[in-house]
């Protein structure tokens, strides 16, 4: 496994500093896919976030008088400055086969360091760098191509500019898309975190989160058949069923019909997750946070309940953006949802033609309609702008996504 250095001229944590985030993002990809990095900074640095992480050796250099104006190489103190720091990058590296800088060709406050390590990388031709660009601006230093090196860039469309700006050939600007931490930007329990990384729940095309008491009448089988559709459609799929109150007697005996049948129709236990088998906090009920954890994730919300009031679960569901589909043989849904969600028929307690105590039953023929509203689902999720969008920033912006398909083939690259 090749060794990875972040160089940074960071002497403080500044949290919202876009290259702290960054390269925070970087040290926890790295830390997921087992590799253990150094992390260079200043001997004011303080470790906080990611930088104290277990696995994360930090090494730190001296202090350097910073500008915020390109000096000549020949000046004084750049030259006394960058004789202080190349012994200490000298030995921070010497173990070191890829290296990540952060601007370093791009601000002037980086000067000294990149004299320093433009000399390492002359002496070194084992070692890779990678200048990641965080400007989009010309840049204002104008020198020679850094050795042994590629820029990264998280857009395609400015890469001849970045090319020319810099002095590379276009081939030698790498796209790598910023990452984001999902889990990190909600806020979500730790808990959480372990079965979305366990079941690797981010990288699904579509995510149903039922929250639900395993009552026979809230009836989670329609949710498994459309899920069930949705993968035959070529869709990656989870389904998670935050299963209550429902630790013994018929609703255990449910359960596990419900699991064999989710085997049954080759959906395997990846793509269907009963949360009370997650984490023993869990067995008897799921705290709120976590409910809200897995709803903001989820782009897809079905209300096959054959009889409700109101269903909190539901109004949950569409204001973390949720595409609902709710039951229309219980036409009180209609009342409070409005228009918003389709409507399909999943029968209930009551006559749907005069609204009293009774029953409406709808049958099915073979998987025929489930196909369909699986269809619809499907057309949403890709022709609605913002459910489309939410689902792509989810699914291939994710840190694990991002660091599979760009970071890592680039670390051996060549």
């Amino acid at each position: 496994m090749k060794k990875i250095c972040i160089l940074t001229n960071f002497s403080s944590y500044f949290r919202a500093y876009s290259l702290n985030l960054i390269a925070e993002r970087q040290i926890k990809m790295l830390l997921a896919n087992g590799y253990k990095p150094k992390v260079i900074v200043t001997e004011t640095f303080k470790p906080e976030g990611a930088y104290a992480l277990p696995g994360v050796e930090l090494i730190k250099v001296p202090n350097v008088r910073c500008h915020n104006e390109w000096k000549s190489d020949d000046d004084p103190e750049v030259v006394e400055d960058s004789k202080k720091l190349y012994p200490a990058l000298v030995e921070a590296l010497k173990d070191v086969d890829v290296v990540f800088t952060h601007d370093m060709l791009f601000q002037a406050s980086m000067q000294k360091f990149e004299i320093a390590c433009r000399d390492i990388a002359r002496k070194r031709d084992n070692l890779r760098w990678l200048l990641w660009v965080h400007s989009a601006t010309s840049a204002n230093n104008k020198r020679q191509k850094f050795p042994n090196s590629f820029l990264v860039y998280p857009n395609s469309y400015d890469v001849p500019r970045v090319a020319r700006a810099f002095g590379y050939e276009e081939p030698e600007v790498k796209v790598v898309p910023h990452p984001i931490d999902v889990c990190d930007f909600f806020e979500m329990d730790q808990r959480s975190k372990d079965v979305i990384e366990k079941y690797n729940v981010l990288s699904a095309d579509a995510i149903m989160t039922y929250p639900l008491r395993l009552d026979r009448g809230k009836q989670p089988e329609i949710c498994i058949k459309i899920v069930d559709q949705l993968k035959k459609l070529g869709r990656s799929v989870r389904l998670i069923f935050i299963d209550f109150h429902s630790t013994g007697g018929d609703k255990a005996k449910y359960r596990d019909e419900l699991k064999a049948m989710a085997i049954d129709k080759g959906l395997n236990d990846f793509e269907v997750i009963f949360m009370s088998e997650q984490h023993e906090d869990f067995k008897l009920e799921c705290p709120r946070n976590i409910v809200k954890d897995f709803m903001v994730i989820s782009n897809v919300f079905c209300q096959p309940s054959k009889s409700e009031t109101f269903s909190l679960v539901a109004q949950e569901a569409g204001l973390c953006g949720n595409f609902m589909i709710l039951n229309f043989d219980f036409p009180a849904m209609r009342s409070i949802y409005g228009g918003e969600p389709i409507y399909r028929k999943f029968s209930s307690c009551i006559d749907v033609y005069t609204g009293e105590d009774g029953s409406t039953d709808t049958t099915y023929v073979g998987d025929d309609y489930f196909r369909d509203i699986a269809g619809y689902v499907t057309y949403m999720l890709e022709h609605d702008r913002i459910l489309s969008m939410r689902t792509k920033i989810r699914r291939d912006h994710n840190m694990k996504a991002v660091f599979r398909k760009y970071l890592e083939p680039l670390i051996y690259y060549g």
